[in-house]
């Protein structure tokens, strides 16, 4: 449970974890710092004020001593502070017990050293209790100290000690500094970690360029950290690699084509001689499912997206296009759609995509339905139809080039068995997606959906 709630909080990019970790170090190194500065600039500051006040309270002790007895108690009141409260009287206030702090213990030992040396001076400290420091010193004081001090002739100065009153002005001074020496460094960290980090995104950035149709290949300048310099290095190899092998492949293909189309005609106008017209009928009938064939997997191979350039399109008339052939060849195909919905797409492709899906529906269903909805983010292009469906373990491998589901090459239901993956490479080449699922009266559904902008980003007008 734990490890799963940790991966969760876990951040999923290199940047933010470098600037998770920068974090978690600082904000420990702050603590600590802070901590020791504190603790090292209150003992330093108590030590301080203590010997302050033992300097303050001999000194007031000596002028109480220099005059009148009728004029000790106000002279006392006078030489008080915010800190300290004297009182004179000719016998001691309360009666105080030894001190079980050390830290009061130590402050009573150095008063006694200073107050004539040592020598003869009687003197009681103790804590004082809350109700008597709130009434002398005001509420929100802490840390207070009563006790006497035994004169020469025999009365008692009473005295009451707030130590630590301005600590706490230090103590904001140190959080103030070191919060903002931590932002500081956090800030550079940001920056630096958001400088080694640019060469990865500009990396990832002409991945998801490789093969994109109308996307020249990116040669990356090879820069940053030595890793990521070497990571860019067999990047641009592995680039220039795939660049020449589908060139080659292309060219390939090209001359394949063309080879094959030239006894296909030969095979044609022999068939033409042929005296029984059934057995010309099924040779006619062979070449197209052969030249079908061969479009089909030219089309797929060589991308046939690629040097057909986007210009807006009526999608609703591409659609009722296809509807209509399909209807005036005798198939049961209905359309539902806006009577227009402009698109900036390559209609050549679209074309091809939605004929593959309207084709597949009326094989294998007897008839589709082709519905489009358009709104301000995409369209959804809807063909459905009242076949067998397809198994749920199944809706995704017949994406696959040339997996089709049953094994006939026939005529009537055979085909190359990539109508399916030429579809869907269409729709991610528009940055749309082609999805399949089984309708709950039966039959299947294929919902494409593209976006009214393009993968570059660019807007497509309405």
């Amino acid at each position: 449970m734990i490890r799963r709630v940790a991966t969760r909080l876990w951040p999923d990019t290199l940047a933010a974890r470098v600037v998770l970790v920068l974090l978690a170090g600082l904000t420990l190194f702050h603590l600590g710092s802070l901590w020791l500065h504190q603790a090292d600039t209150e003992t330093a500051l108590a030590a301080t004020q203590e010997a302050l006040l033992s300097e303050q309270i001999a000194g007031a002790s000596r002028a109480i001593m220099s005059v009148p007895v009728d004029r000790r108690a106000e002279l006392a009141r006078a030489l008080s502070t915010p800190n300290l409260d004297l009182r004179w009287a000719a016998e001691r206030a309360l009666p105080i017990a030894a001190p079980a702090d050390r830290r009061i213990a130590g402050f009573a030992a150095r008063l006694q050293a200073v107050l004539a040396g040592g020598q003869g001076v009687q003197v009681s400290l103790g804590p004082a209790s809350g109700d008597e420091v709130r009434r002398v010193f005001g509420p929100g004081r802490s840390d207070a100290i009563a006790g006497a001090i035994a004169l020469a002739d025999g009365s008692w100065l009473n005295l009451r000690v707030v130590r630590g009153a301005s600590a706490g002005a230090s103590q904001h001074a140190s959080l103030l500094s070191t919060t903002a020496m931590a932002g500081g460094i956090l800030i550079v960290g940001l920056l630096v970690v958001r400088t080694l980090n640019r060469p990865l995104r500009q990396l990832a950035e002409a991945a998801n360029r490789i093969a994109t149709p109308a996307a020249p290949p990116a040669v990356l300048p090879e820069e940053g950290p030595r890793e990521v310099r070497s990571a860019v290095q067999a990047f641009n190899r592995m680039q220039a690699r795939i660049d020449r092998l589908i060139t080659d492949r292309t060219q390939a293909l090209a001359a394949v084509s063309h080879d094959l189309r030239t006894p296909i005609a030969r095979l044609r106008l022999r068939a033409g001689f042929l005296e029984d017209a059934e057995t010309q009928h099924a040779i006619d009938a062979d070449l197209d499912e052969m030249e079908a064939m061969i479009d089909a997997t030219l089309a797929y191979l060589r991308g046939e997206t690629e040097s057909e350039p986007r210009r807006p399109a009526d999608l609703a008339a591409i659609l009722e296009t296809l509807c209509d052939a399909a209807a005036d060849a005798g198939h049961s195909v209905r359309w539902t759609g806006p009577r227009q919905a402009r698109l900036v797409c390559r209609p050549i492709a679209l074309k091809r995509a939605f004929a593959n899906l309207i084709d597949n529906a009326v094989k294998y269903g007897g008839g589709a339905r082709v519905s489009l909805d358009a709104d301000a983010a995409a369209m959804t292009v809807r063909v459905e139809d009242d076949g067998p469906g397809i198994p749920e373990e199944a809706l995704e491998a017949v994406f696959e080039p040339f997996r089709r589901l049953e094994d006939s090459r026939n005529r009537g239901t055979g085909g190359s068995g990539l109508g399916l993956t030429i579809a869907r490479q269409v729709a991610e080449a528009h940055g749309g997606t082609l999805v399949l699922e089984n309708r709950a009266g039966g039959g299947l559904a294929a919902t494409v959906r593209l976006p009214r902008s393009s993968p570059a980003g660019d807007p497509v007008p309405c």
